[in-house]
């Protein structure tokens, strides 16, 4: 009779993951090397994820679900200059608290091994989209694609957490010049 599975245990493993994905890269942390940073048997690891491709799905999925807890009073009535603004700033606070988290999600992201169920848009992301397709018909770019500008805002927003890392002493001024270039792109103002 198999064991129960352990949510201390599974976690274990996904910020294991998060440490060593964050170092050394997807390619280059083995589930060899995970296991062992989580303390369990890699036996273990393969009870809770059949597969590192299944880990990497399911730490993306995690991963997003904790970014709309973070957004869980987000501003759904507000103008989409309040509720970009909202994404803008809670997405740099929580880069600037979580630099590894953010780290490994872009890894994630370019690895190509998310299966389209873990990048399927979350709350977030749909109100992006929506915010993104107001501020272009405002700005007259109304044919452009939402999906582009959401590229383009998480872009920005991920050069913008990675400037305010290296240059702490800059950090408000920072995060006021790009989200003004943002908004600037998105509706010409």
């Amino acid at each position: 009779m198999a064991r129960p599975r352990s949510d201390a245990k599974r976690q274990a493993i996904l910020d294991a993951s998060v440490e060593l994905f964050a170092d050394r890269g997807i390619a280059h942390a083995p589930t060899s090397a995970i296991s062992s940073a989580a303390r369990v048997a890699e036996g273990t690891l393969f009870t809770y994820f059949k597969t590192k491709d299944e880990l990497l799905n399911e730490l993306y999925r995690e991963m997003r679900k904790e970014i709309d807890q973070e957004m869980a009073d987000f501003p759904f009535t507000g103008d989409v200059h309040a509720r970009l603004r909202f994404v803008w700033d809670r997405f740099l606070d929580m880069a600037e608290k979580h630099p590894k988290r953010l780290k490994v999600q872009q890894h994630l992201r370019s690895s190509g091994r998310l299966l389209k169920d873990a990048e399927a848009p979350n709350m977030v992301i749909k109100e992006l989209l929506r915010a993104s397709k107001e501020g272009a018909e405002l700005g007259g770019l109304g044919g452009v694609s939402p999906e582009y500008l959401v590229l383009m805002f998480r872009a920005q927003a991920e050069a913008t957490a990675e400037f305010i890392a290296a240059h702490r002493e800059m950090k408000a001024k920072s995060r006021e010049i790009g989200f003004k270039l943002v908004w600037r792109a998105l509706v010409g103002q």
